[in-house]
């Protein structure tokens, strides 16, 4: 049996809408299934929900001066954190056969022992790399030691691209030239199985998932919202349900306050509690400035959801505009705007909906990846032995 260290800041057993926290769950129980030794290294402080049994759970802990929400360290801390992780793994090299870097995550690999990557399978999946966008000018700080991080993915075996798209995205942003592709898969049955009752909402749902953040554009669709109830949708009864939380939650609101857009934020729902909005919404709409994957917008097409999303990062690769569902021309509110009344006259709903449940069974259903990843580090601990 394989032992398999996976590093990652934050992770979440249960309870989770952030898409590095939900794929890093997925991609242990999809090794475990394979009889890989799982080794999960992250901060105690950062792990939402039980640890699974079969875990071993190594606590390298977060910097505990780290107030970022208010001081802006969170890079510095990340930057000591992946210096702690390396200390640790030196030690255990021993028992190590893989590590797999989730995120800046790889910045720990500038540390590590030069015969341990000389002799041990290391991979790398930077998710979004939201790093590499703009976004507040209080965070550049906190940009600049996660892009630093980031960038000692060219140090490792290879690179995970989500997305056939984000192969060049991947190798701009790290300076690398192994990549390999690998979707983010999702657990089809496991979460059509969440979604307690699929029933439509009386009135026209709009619903949305994730972190509340500059990166994720929740601003851009609180924009549309209010232009359309001034104009398209003045006679429309509808409402905005949102589930997740951050730093941008109370401007989001005060905006819709002042606009009359009837928004309500869940910040602490069950994952049956968002399958079952998802599943059950009019239109489900992803406005993110930058993506990687996108586990959100497979979510959705999972249960037959009607989509409205911008086309970046992965989400090309998924939504197909008119097909399996409706993607915006560009990163605008204007745009944005422009697809959803599109999406909400359209006389091929159901066929679109039908369409995008059919293309994640098809292309994103987890087998796929786990038979991937199984023989990427099979692959990889194979020519290490030849050497």
């Amino acid at each position: 049996m394989k032992n398999l260290y996976i590093v990652v800041r934050s992770i979440s057993f249960g309870k989770g809408v952030g898409g590095m926290e939900k794929a890093a769950e997925q991609h242990i129980y999809e090794m475990h299934s394979k009889g890989y030794c799982i080794h999960l290294v992250a901060p105690k402080t950062r792990v939402v929900g039980n640890i699974p049994s079969f875990i071993n759970h190594i606590d390298v802990p977060w910097p505990i001066w780290d107030k970022y929400k208010v001081l802006m360290t969170m890079g510095a801390a990340y930057y000591i954190w992946c210096k702690r992780v390396a200390k640790k793994l030196g030690v255990r090299s021993n028992n190590i056969d893989i590590i797999h870097f989730h995120g800046a995550s790889a910045g720990v690999l500038a540390s590590l022992n030069t015969e341990l990557i000389k002799n041990k399978a290391t991979i790398v999946n930077p998710h979004g790399m939201e790093e590499f966008g703009t976004g507040s000018i209080l965070r550049i700080i906190n940009r600049g030691f996660t892009k630093h991080l980031l960038r000692k993915a060219c140090l490792a075996d290879t690179v995970i691209a989500t997305d056939k798209r984000l192969v060049e995205i991947v190798r701009k942003n790290l300076n690398t030239e192994k990549i390999t592709v690998i979707p983010n898969t999702i657990d089809i049955n496991a979460l059509r199985r969440l979604v307690r009752e699929k029933k439509q909402a009386t009135d026209y749902k709009i619903v949305s998932v994730g972190r509340i953040e500059y990166n994720k554009g929740y601003d851009i669709l609180a924009e549309a919202l209010a232009n359309l109830t001034k104009k398209e949708w003045s006679k429309i009864k509808f409402s905005w349900d949102h589930y997740g939380r951050g730093k941008n939650k109370i401007d989001i609101e005060n905006f819709c306050r002042k606009n009359n857009v009837k928004l309500n934020i869940i910040s602490a729902a069950s994952d049956e509690d968002v399958q079952t909005a998802i599943a059950c919404s009019s239109l489900f709409v992803q406005p993110s400035r930058y993506e990687g994957s996108s586990l959100t917008t497979l979510e959705a097409m999972t249960h037959g959801a009607l989509i409205v999303a911008m086309p970046v990062g992965g989400i090309p690769d998924k939504i197909f505009d008119k097909y399996t569902g409706f993607l915006c021309k560009e990163v605008s509110s204007i745009a944005l705007e422009k697809s959803l009344i599109e999406a909400r006259k359209s006389e091929e709903q159901e066929v679109i909906r039908k369409n995008a449940r059919h293309y994640v069974e098809e292309n994103f259903d987890i087998h796929i990846s786990t038979e991937k990843y199984d023989c990427i580090y099979k692959k990889i601990l194979a020519e290490k032995e030849i050497k």
